[in-house]
């Protein structure tokens, strides 16, 4: 379903957002990065602490002679309400429409998020997503999506989740796969979110998802 991205060396503009914890890291450039040298760089990062992502991304541009300029970070503060609503809104929207608007001039998107927060009454609330849109020419752009919400009880141990890999193809969304009650991705543990943005493309099942995101 994924098709081939198109190599466009025009120059671009490219934007990437990585959220953990607290802090949401956004980098923005302009470039003419092949593809093949942009899904290398991603997958580069999979090691990486997000709040080190911002360096990474430039040492690697500028040790592999890539060509780009106005290289731009900035971190913000991450707040729940709006993280939440942003995941059940690709999680469940008929659309990405607000993916492309939110997005102003970026061409190329990727974008990791791994959020979660725990109350003081013993309830966790949160979500998982990987995400990346990508121009197939004529116009058209492919969005990948890959992404959980979750709520759980400590005190019951009750555990609730949404998960979903949904993409675009001819300017359709389809949910590739979902799966609704309990956890696809665990709450706590090692989850690979950087892993499955790196073959992002490529993972059309729970099972893929499941297979690489968690070590």
């Amino acid at each position: 379903m994924s098709g081939k991205v198109i190599e466009f060396m025009k120059t671009q503009t490219y934007r990437f957002d990585f959220g953990a914890d607290d802090k949401l890291y956004t980098i923005l450039f302009h470039g003419k990065i092949p593809q093949s040298e942009l899904k290398d760089m991603v997958s580069s990062l999979q090691n990486c602490l997000y709040k080190k992502i911002p360096d990474a991304i430039f040492s690697y541009l500028k040790l592999h002679h890539l060509e780009f300029s106005n290289y731009n970070s900035i971190e913000f503060t991450l707040e729940k309400d709006r993280i939440m609503w942003w995941a059940n809104h690709l999680l469940h929207s008929e659309t990405f429409k607000k993916v492309d608007e939110n997005l102003g001039d970026a061409d190329i998107y990727y974008s990791v998020m791994d959020y979660q927060e725990n109350s003081p009454e013993g309830y966790c609330e949160g979500c998982y997503y990987a995400l990346s849109r990508l121009p197939l020419g004529d116009g058209e752009v492919q969005h990948n999506f890959i992404g959980q919400a979750f709520f759980s009880d400590r005190h019951s141990c009750e555990e609730t989740s949404y998960f979903a890999i949904r993409k675009t193809t001819g300017g359709i969304l389809y949910t590739i796969d979902s799966s609704e009650g309990e956890l696809t991705l665990p709450t706590f543990g090692c989850v690979d979110m950087m892993a499955l943005l790196a073959d992002i493309e490529n993972i059309n099942s729970k099972e893929d998802a499941i297979k690489t995101a968690i070590k």
